[in-house]
């Protein structure tokens, strides 16, 4: 019984299956840029709040807390970070208006709001479905002191 020549055998097999196996360490890769930058972007929500709690009677609680949320985001990029503050319920956008609301608001909650515009490694879509979120956001609620 004569062999019969399989030349080329394991080269058809590594063309079958490296795309799928490309297609697994792409999502992988993907899954884990989406997961760190969603932890940096809670950091940066738990880091403000603490930071924005602590600013009663001080001038300038907004800028403050808005430089805290950066340093603690490091390695994200600042200018695709948004803030949002409230204090009890009521918004507050500047360093006037956060100052004025903390005022007497000692064991009132203070609400952070961090948003992030998420930019995937992998652009595009399967099927013109998206796959990844175009923003990150996360809330933190600290009590002011």
């Amino acid at each position: 019984m004569q062999r019969k020549r399989q030349k080329g055998v394991v080269a058809v097999e590594l063309a079958l299956a490296a795309p799928i196996l490309i297609a697994i360490a792409l999502g992988i890769a993907q899954f884990g840029w989406l997961l760190g930058n969603s932890v940096m972007v809670a950091s940066a929500a738990s880091a403000a709040a603490q930071n924005f709690a602590f600013q009663r009677g001080t001038t300038t609680p907004y800028s403050s807390t808005q430089t805290q949320m950066t340093s603690s985001s490091s390695w994200l990029k600042s200018q695709n970070l948004t803030l949002t503050t409230s204090v009890n319920g009521t918004q507050c956008s500047s360093d006037t208006s956060c100052s004025t609301a903390l005022t007497n608001a000692s064991g009132q909650p203070a609400t952070i709001t961090v948003a992030y515009t998420f930019t995937p490694l992998l652009r595009g879509s399967i099927f013109a479905i998206a796959a990844m979120p175009s923003t990150l956001s996360t809330t933190a609620v600290a009590r002011v002191q």
